[in-house]
């Protein structure tokens, strides 16, 4: 639904503003080589109906009629999105300086921020090279500046710029001869069979592989140097070589033609491939929009959302998943390095419901964690802390199992849910997070806020807790230690 809110917003920009953006309405065909990404795809598909987004679940010759240059054998099926697209990205940002512009709004160009400073009132100062700006609010979008604009904040935020790259064919006969026949122009291919993505760019072919982490190379970790503006850096065959031998195979029409140009690089990346987005730690009113892995796909969505967190208080609807808050202290530098190599260099591999990645791992561990291992706990992870996700036992692997469909280790995950529910089991709590409410009118405080009656004294109830306009902010397990004392996991 997010990224929904970016084409919908690209889709009425150019009437908006009189603008023209190169929205290109072209779709999207991503190819299932494998049971599991097919099972994947139908998971989306019942979701997708559900959000109404609208896509489609194709064949093998249905998607090679959307794309009749791929020669895919192995293919199983493919997910089709009719409504995605690519945008020009200097013409869209030109479109929405214009449309901030005809709001209201100043366009300061070739303006360095050097500091910021709260004022006595609660406002911010915000210093630049060309004077001060006085404001209420501050909004960090500063793509790969983002560690240097947090150093400035007192913040180290976890996100930190890899290098990508992608190459743009010569004329294809057979893309030439489409546009002649007034063919409309073939969606975006996604195929995990060489690991990136095509799509027709003029009379020619644009291909972006997708780096795997071994030949993934990061910038600027320290902060972007003073050289650097709308640079490119030079081209990197070898860390895409196995990328391009595939789509050899796959797309022949590709090596009947030279490569015309290569551009190459850098943007943001984070542990997860989800921006950040939301109120900075420790901050009042300074919000990040950092840490954006793609800033034309996700633009349109994290600039309205974000919007309307600061005016209304609250989203109308859940974007938890960004909030810049969901990494803890143990993100520093160097598990923001291991995490954005393995999130980027698996980008393309299969992921499967609840996955925990290896890397950087482990971070924190509780003090049961090497008697739980000897009781064969299969391990996750939860706010940086290792948790254990279930136990194996009766010669089952202590490994998790990893599927869109059953697999023997929910017969065990459900033994361990009735021996809970119908005797006692012991639970690790330390990855959860602890509040402790207390003093007078605590109960009547709390009990504005969740969604759900206070217990009794010496009771435990679950509670949702409400956003400002009604929506779900938190899940807590309320227990009530006294009148006004409460524990809240």
């Amino acid at each position: 639904r997010m990224i929904n809110k970016t084409i919908e917003i690209y889709e009425g920009l150019e009437a908006e503003t009189g603008q023209p953006v190169g929205w290109h309405k072209c779709g999207q065909l991503r190819i299932a080589n494998s049971r599991d990404r097919l099972d994947e795809y139908k998971s989306y598909m019942s979701v997708a109906e559900v959000q109404g987004m609208r896509a489609q679940l194709l064949t093998p010759d249905e998607a090679r009629k959307l794309w009749p240059l791929l020669d895919n054998k192995e293919m199983l099926g493919a997910l089709y999105h009719p409504d995605d697209g690519h945008i020009a990205p200097a013409d869209v940002t030109h479109a929405m300086a214009k449309g901030a512009r005809d709001l209201g709004a100043k366009v300061y160009l070739n303006t360095e921020v050097t500091g910021f400073k709260r004022t006595a009132g609660g406002e911010w100062l915000v210093h630049t090279n060309k004077g001060d700006i006085t404001c209420e609010h501050v909004i960090c979008a500063t793509g790969n500046y983002a560690r240097q604009t947090g150093e400035l904040l007192g913040l180290d935020i976890p996100a930190i710029p890899i290098l990508h790259q992608y190459w743009i064919t010569e004329a294809v006969p057979e893309v030439v001869e489409r546009k002649r026949a007034g063919r409309p122009e073939m969606p975006i291919l996604r195929d995990e069979g060489f690991e990136g993505y095509l799509r027709e760019e003029g009379d020619g072919l644009m291909f972006g592989p997708y780096e795997r982490t071994e030949h993934l190379k990061l910038f600027a970790e320290d902060g972007v140097p003073a050289w650097f503006g709308a640079d490119l850096l030079e081209e990197d065959f070898e860390a895409v070589s196995w990328n391009w031998e595939q789509a050899l195979r796959l797309v022949p029409a590709l090596g009947r033609v030279g490569i015309k140009a290569n551009v190459r690089g850098p943007f943001q990346m984070t542990a997860d491939e989800l921006p950040l987005m939301g109120p900075a730690w420790g901050l009042p009113n300074v919000w990040l929009a950092e840490g954006v892995p793609g800033g034309i796909l996700w633009g349109g969505t994290i600039g309205y959302y974000l919007s309307e967190r600061v005016v209304e208080g609250g989203n109308s609807l859940d974007t938890s998943d960004l909030d810049p808050r969901r990494f803890g202290d143990y993100a520093n530098k160097e598990w923001t390095r291991a995490k954005v190599r393995e999130a980027w260099g698996t980008h393309a591999e299969q992921k499967y419901p609840g996955q925990d990645m290896p890397a950087a791992r482990p971070q924190k561990t509780a003090p049961s964690y090497d008697r739980l291992t000897e009781l064969g706990a299969v391990w996750g992870v939860l706010n940086g802390w290792e948790m254990p996700n279930w136990f194996a036992r009766g010669g089952v692997e202590a490994k998790d199992q990893y599927s869109w469909r059953w697999t023997p280790k929910g017969n065990l995950v459900g033994e361990e849910v009735l021996a809970v529910r119908n005797a006692v089991g012991l639970v690790e709590m330390t990855p959860m997070t602890k509040f402790e409410v207390s003093g007078p009118n605590a109960a009547r405080w709390l009990d504005r806020i969740i969604a759900n009656r206070l217990p009794a004294v010496g009771k435990v109830t679950l509670a949702h807790h409400l956003t400002a306009n009604g929506g779900v902010q938190a899940e807590y397990m309320v227990a009530r230690l006294g009148e006004d004392l409460f524990y809240l996991i």
